[in-house]
């Protein structure tokens, strides 16, 4: 798969899938072992240089690995690009092994995030909350 193909396969299966919380770490838990249960080559807090780690690389499994694509949570608070948020995916996308980006976050927020960062594709995810006991 290409990135765009393989960042597209990973929303499909973030947003197919419910969450037992929203914290950044439990999100990115989720996502890595169901990732890794459709078939595909994940590793955590991949080490990017320069003290930056992206929580959560992805790649078709080996030896067709054509893409690898970085997936980050978004504050879960709000999934709008803030300044924090957007330089990190620009200095993410500057890694020659992040071929596109997938960040998640708990809703779609008020301004639409750029198609693109440095060049790299960016795509969204919505991470869904499943509700734990009974409901009224």
């Amino acid at each position: 798969m290409h990135a765009d193909l393989l960042a597209q396969r990973v929303v499909q299966l973030i947003e197919g899938a419910v969450f037992p919380h929203l914290d950044p770490g439990s999100v990115i838990g989720v996502i890595a072992l169901l990732l890794a249960g459709a078939g595909f080559v994940t590793v955590r807090d991949y080490a990017l240089g320069g003290g930056d780690r992206l929580p959560l690389l992805v790649a078709e499994p080996f030896p067709r690995v054509e893409a690898s694509i970085g997936i980050v949570p978004a504050v879960v608070a709000s999934s709008s690009p803030d300044e924090v948020l957007t330089s990190r995916l620009a200095r993410y996308a500057q890694h020659p092994a992040v071929d596109g980006l997938v960040v998640v976050g708990a809703g779609a927020g008020p301004v639409p995030m750029p198609r693109t960062v440095g060049g790299v594709p960016l795509r969204a995810a919505i991470a869904t909350l499943r509700t734990v006991g009974p409901t009224p």
